[in-house]
């Protein structure tokens, strides 16, 4: 699997191997050669999930992991199954609205909204989503140190001072900020993202039609609830791949 990381140590090695070069052999082109590996590892290490599905789609580099395949195009995974392939493509959904804040009736309209969309698809679509506790502990560090800088301040003041009336209510913010995070909801953060599966005779038909598919069904749930829906490539695809294969809806 080619990842950002291992693009970045190859082209640092390169660099390094051209340091060596150009001092034992005193020539300035190992050392232009040098500078060039070091800028480009930087640029794939910041811009590597962009740049490498182009890198792969040139080289027409396909990926094999458990009896599944990559394209180079890396935007969907094809498992060949007797006659045919399924080919298969992910979508992320970003809600921008939660029925925690709504009344009776703005939920009742969610909910229909969300009917609506299963109701439209026509192709067979698995919407997942994954629930996981937000860590917050450096959030609360970083509030009680602000707290504590905030105190340190009003005891050196004296009793007269016009920041006391200013620092107390910046000491009450912070208490605020605390009780909210350590004793009001827990903090969760949900990630939803779509899968959808085509079968054909030819790998060329399953990766045309899973396509078409994907298309449809970002419309439709695009325009039914409201919500951004983007089309997974490269790691964000694959992570979402090991989710539903290593931790199947069943388990």
């Amino acid at each position: 699997m080619i990842e950002n990381r291992m693009m970045t140590v190859m082209a640092l090695g390169g660099g390094l191997a051209s340091v060596v070069l150009a001092v034992v052999f005193g020539n300035p082109i190992f050392a232009a050669v040098a500078a060039l590996f070091f800028l480009l590892s930087l640029v794939i290490w910041k811009y590597g999930y962009i740049l490498i599905p182009y890198i792969t789609s040139a080289a027409n580099i396909v990926e094999i992991r458990g009896g599944y395949e990559i394209p180079s195009t890396r935007d969907c995974i094809i498992k060949k199954s007797g006659n045919g392939f399924y080919a298969t493509k992910f979508l992320e959904i970003n809600y921008y609205e939660s029925m925690m804040d709504k009344d009776s009736q703005d939920r009742t309209s969610m909910l229909s909204a969300f009917e609506k969309a299963l109701a439209s698809l026509k192709q067979t679509v698995k919407i997942s989503l994954l629930v996981s506790e937000v860590d917050l502990t450096k959030q609360i560090d970083e509030i009680k140190t602000k707290r504590s800088s905030a105190e340190s301040k009003r005891r050196k003041l004296p009793p007269n001072s016009e920041e006391l009336v200013r620092l107390d209510r910046e000491i009450a913010m912070y208490n605020r900020q605390l009780e909210r995070i350590t004793h009001g909801d827990r903090p969760l953060e949900i990630t939803s993202f779509v899968s959808t599966t085509a079968y054909g005779v030819t790998r060329e038909e399953a990766l045309s039609k899973v396509r078409r598919q994907s298309k449809e069904v970002k419309t439709i749930i695009s325009s039914t609830l409201g919500s951004d829906v983007s089309e997974l490539f490269d790691l964000d695809m694959i992570r979402c791949f090991e989710w539903e294969y290593f931790l199947p809806p069943e388990s």
